[in-house]
Order: C-alpha cells, then structure tokens, then sequence
C-alpha cells in the first residue's frame, strides 16, 4: 500500500538517497549499543489453526494466517528505494512471513500514516527506511515498540540493527579510480580537479566527496587548480557548473567528481558541448539506471561505485526474523559496495544497453 502526505515530498533526493532532513525537535538517541542487540521474542510457533464446527457439528480446522513483519519505504519513485524494495519482497517470501508494506512518498505525513497501518495489521516487527530523526519515538510508539531494522537511517528506541552504507569508503574507491588514471596516463600531471558536490547540509554527500580526496590522494597529490561546485548532484545543475568551469579554465585533462553517476553524466554533457569531449574525465556513484550504458561506453567515464541496494533485503530480513523471534542480532550491517568500470558493469548489470543502441 502506498500512502502519501499532502505536502510536497520533504526528503528530496540530494546524493542519490535522500538525506535527513532537519529535526523539528532534537533527535532520539539510537538505542544500540556497541554489542549485540537481542531482538523481541515473538510467538514460539503459530498455531495449527482454530478447530470450528461445521454444519454437522464435527469440528473443521480453520487456517491461521502466517505472522506478518511491515516494511516503511522512504519513495519507491527513486530507482534506489524501488530496488530496496525488490529485494526486500524477496526475502520475505521465502521467511514464513507476509510482508505488510508501505510507501511513505518521503513525507513525514507518509511516515506516520505508514506506522498507523502497519500497527492496525499487527506486524511483529519491521524494517524502515524512513529519514526523518524527530520521528522515530512516534514511530516506534505507534508501532508498539517491536523490533526493527534500519536501512541507512536510524529508527530510533526500538531499533535492534541497522543497515548502514560506507559513503565515505564509497567515494574513496571512485577517488581511486580517478587517481590511478592520473598516475598512469598522465604522471598526475592535470590540469584541474572538480568536485562535484551536493552541498554542505547533505551528510550522505559531504561524507562521498570527502572520500573522493582521500581515494585520489593515495594515488596523486590533487592538481593546483581545484573547483568545488555545490547542488551539482543533478545532470542539469552539474551540467551548468561545469559550463562555467569550462569557461574558467583551458586545457586538459579536468577530472571531475561526482557526488552522483547523473553530476558525472552532467559534466560529460558540459564537455560535449563546449566542444572538449576529450578534456573531461569523470568519476560518479551509485551505478545508477541512467549511466550504465555510459560507463560501459564511454572511454572519459573512469568508474562508479555500486551500493547494491537490491541486495538489502538478503541482509535485513533474517535479522529482523531473528529478532522477532527472540535471537540475537548485530548491531550494524554493512552493505556491499564494488568498483563499476567498463570491463565489469554488464556482469553487474546484464541489462546495461548495448553501446549503440
């Protein structure tokens, strides 16, 4: 079920996942600890059925539906949260469970509409992927306090494990990539360096570009010319900050990183435009739908890093089931994350489009 608030989305899409918008009150303290968390011990089995009578006054046994768990989406419109999802049925359908889920559309009013339902079906516990910190306790609260895990956000007093994603590590494997292509092709001998950035408020995207540096350092000291563009995390206002670099400074080769795969693609289109296709060297994140082919084909896109959200569910699900069902659960998971280049984003990605289609 999909349910929305009225309002305009309020966790827009900054660095590919939206960030957590800022609190109306000052956020709930996570209750994990360090060690493992025990989960809330649910019903030891569910019964066999509830024996009724029949016409003729013999009794017949009447099913007892499986037990459910519920699952907040944060907007299943983002690519990223519709492949959490898709991994997230998948678990479920193997687990015993039925899955009760609902799409907040990234509102708070979507948040608390979700926790409403998923209290009023009774689930045993849930995983959330919602942002919105000043929330949790309600959320929780209205919930009844079962267990859940987290997807890239912390939820709060109830929260007994949370999926977390290493931005930071994500942008140093990208900053790599760009570094070792300085190093080989060019002696680290280039012209400039971009970061491509979300901003200063988007945490998700501050911790990728701080990674980008750390990546590119270990393979080149950065160039003197340096440019930080900020809200560059969308093909348009990339693609009009690079413009304007491109204005600024001659020659090659410019290498730019970018906070998303669409910030790298921008920064393509920047180049192609002004008519230097070949002085632009990108790097992006994600593996996003729109730049597999891109990656695949075009020779300046040097890589991306994947997070693999599809993969999500593999990781959450049996958590949360042992949880419910009174085990005892790590406190963080940390979600994969790989190096997309050309040479590997079609064993990836089988569906990447062909180079000319």
């Amino acid at each position: 079920m999909t349910v929305t608030g009225d309002e305009a989305t309020e966790a827009d899409a900054t660095a590919g996942v939206p960030a957590p918008p800022p609190a109306a009150s000052e956020p709930a303290e996570a209750s994990a600890s360090d060690d493992a968390v025990a989960g809330t011990a649910g019903p030891s089995a569910a019964a066999a059925g509830t024996a009724t009578p029949d016409a003729a006054g013999s009794p017949e046994l009447t099913p007892t539906p499986p037990p459910s768990i519920g699952y907040i989406a944060l907007d299943g419109a983002q690519w990223y949260v519709g492949d959490v999802s898709r991994g997230v049925r998948t678990a479920v359908a193997g687990s015993g469970y039925d899955l009760v889920e609902c799409d907040s559309g990234g509102t708070r009013e979507g948040v608390l509409a979700c926790a409403d339902q998923l209290a009023q079906a009774g689930v045993l516990g849930f995983i959330s992927m919602q942002p919105f910190p000043d929330l949790v306790e309600q959320v929780c609260d209205s919930v009844g306090n079962v267990s859940a895990v987290g997807i890239i956000y912390d939820q709060g007093p109830c929260q007994v494990s949370l999926l977390e994603v290493d931005q930071t590590e994500s942008g140093r494997l990208a900053g790599a990539a760009l570094g070792a292509l300085a190093a080989e092709r060019w002696d680290c001998d280039v012209k400039a360096y971009v970061a491509l950035g979300s901003g200063a408020g988007d945490a998700i995207g501050t911790a990728r570009m701080e990674g980008y540096l750390t990546g590119y350092r270990e393979q080149c000291k950065l160039p003197r010319q340096k440019r930080t563009l900020s809200d560059a995390q969308f093909l348009i206002t990339a693609q009009t900050g690079m413009a304007g670099v491109l204005d600024e400074i001659s020659g090659k080769p410019i290498l730019a990183a970018g906070v998303t795969d669409l910030a790298a693609l921008g920064a393509l289109q920047a180049a192609a435009e002004a008519g230097r296709p070949n002085h632009v060297w990108v790097a992006g994140q994600l593996a996003d739908p729109e730049a597999r082919q891109a990656i695949a084909c075009e020779a300046r896109y040097v890589a991306s890093v994947a997070q693999f959200p599809d993969r999500f569910g593999a990781r959450v699900v049996p958590a949360l089931v042992e949880a419910i069902e009174g085990g005892v659960v790590e406190p963080r998971i940390e979600a994969e994350l790989g190096s997309v280049t050309a040479e590997n984003v079609r064993q990836l990605f089988p569906d990447t489009p062909a180079c000319d289609a």
